[in-house]
């Protein structure tokens, strides 16, 4: 019985391994070489007893509290991202402050670049144009649409270097990017965070060699309840930006991958300097514009709902004649009296009678309690009807 044959004794064996440690040494050598490139030597830092010696520089606002540095708007599905960046945008290059609320920090002539591979040329234009911005602001605002002149790919160096140009040929100071996945490739294997790691440095080497002042992205969250909270995605996209905000819609009683029940949105935002409570976000249909309206946040608008319906039921039920107990009340509203769900519908019931007194209740038969209409009135707030047809075209 012959031996087991052991390559390593061929003759041509050294020549193959040479051959092979050579092909590692070049790629080795080539991603050093493509490092060095991509990266500039920067000054020589000051001591810091030197740095402190001025006045500590102020936060570098370009929405007061609210966004400085780069920033990533981490949004639910078709949740209308791309209208809330549009708007963003418009306020960039008008001053007016964002959503009403914010105020804008930005040069008179600030010029906003807006890498737009969500919508196509003829949607991003008609909705801007539905915005009605100035002719000074629109002068300042550079939309680069993906789906007609390509994806940039920033891990691309030859992509990158057109944007850096792209940037300051057109004195850019600040950057948006729609959406996050348009600019980089998640990997199939290998370590997530890894990969992303190296995008973004490859992003901010772009900031840096364009001089931009802030960069603002658009990100899809995860299909869950917890993980519309959160970047979808590798841990370190929820890391790396200075700002993280958050942008979902109310699904009421159903799961989170629901359509929205209305046209109202809710923001917010955490990071360095930033920690912004959730809040209602109002539409309006015909200027795409968005505004705080007042309201809170889900819980607040589902617990105000829900109170505005037992009003609504009990005064049907009075203008029949009746006065339905506390079980009736429950059933007619779909309400579980008992189980997991009791104690969330027994918040908005005490809800509705004893903060919002749109119910009150008055004395039955024995122990009964019975519900008739009380004497508040559901508050105004901005609020208009965001249609169908917009909600659905919201390519975000």
């Amino acid at each position: 019985m012959s031996a087991e044959w052991d390559p390593r004794q061929d003759d041509e064996f050294a020549d193959f391994l040479r051959g092979e440690r050579l092909a590692l040494a070049a790629k080795a050598e080539a991603r050093r070489l493509e490092a060095a490139q991509a990266w500039s030597s920067p000054p020589y830092p000051a001591s810091a007893y030197e740095q402190l010696a001025d006045e500590p520089s102020e936060v570098d606002w370009i929405f007061g509290n609210l966004w400085s540095g780069i920033a990533q708007v981490n949004a639910q599905k078709k949740s209308g991202k791309t209208t809330l960046l549009m708007n963003a945008a418009a306020s960039l290059v008008t001053g007016d402050p964002f959503l009403g609320r914010f105020e804008v920090a930005a040069e008179s002539d600030c010029r906003v670049g807006y890498l737009n591979m969500e919508l196509t040329k003829a949607q991003f234009n008609r909705w801007l144009s539905d915005m009605a911005l100035p002719d000074d602001g629109l002068k300042r605002l550079m939309p680069y649409h993906g789906r007609e002149h390509g994806r940039l790919d920033l891990s691309s160096d030859a992509a990158a270097e057109w944007v850096v140009r792209w940037l300051r040929d057109t004195g850019v100071s600040v950057l948006i990017m729609d959406p996050l996945g348009s600019f980089y490739d998640q990997p199939n294997g290998g370590d997530p965070n890894a990969a992303y790691l190296r995008w973004w440095a490859r992003l901010e080497h772009v900031v840096l060699q364009a001089g931009l002042r802030g960069v603002l992205i658009a990100h899809h969250t995860g299909y869950s309840e917890d993980g519309g909270n959160r970047a979808r995605g590798a841990s370190a996209m929820m890391d790396k930006p200075d700002v993280n905000l958050t942008y979902r819609y109310n699904v009421g009683e159903g799961s989170h991958t629901d359509a929205p029940i209305d046209s109202k949105r809710y923001l917010s935002a955490f990071g360095r300097d930033v920690d912004i409570s959730e809040f209602e976000v109002g539409y309006h249909p015909t200027t795409r514009r968005l505004c705080v309206t007042g309201g809170g946040g889900r819980i607040d608008a589902e617990a105000e709902r829900q109170a505005e319906r037992m009003r609504d039921e009990v005064l049907r039920a009075d203008a029949a004649g009746e006065s339905p107990n506390k079980r009736e009340l429950y059933a007619a509203l779909g309400w579980e009296p008992s189980g997991r769900g009791k104690a969330r519908f027994d918040r908005f019931y005490k809800y509705a009678i004893d903060q919002k007194q749109y119910v009150k209740t008055v004395p039955g038969k024995g122990r009964e309690v019975l519900h008739v209409p009380g004497d508040g009135k559901p508050e105004w707030r901005f609020n208009v009807n965001l249609g169908r047809e917009t909600a659905e075209s919201e390519a975000s």
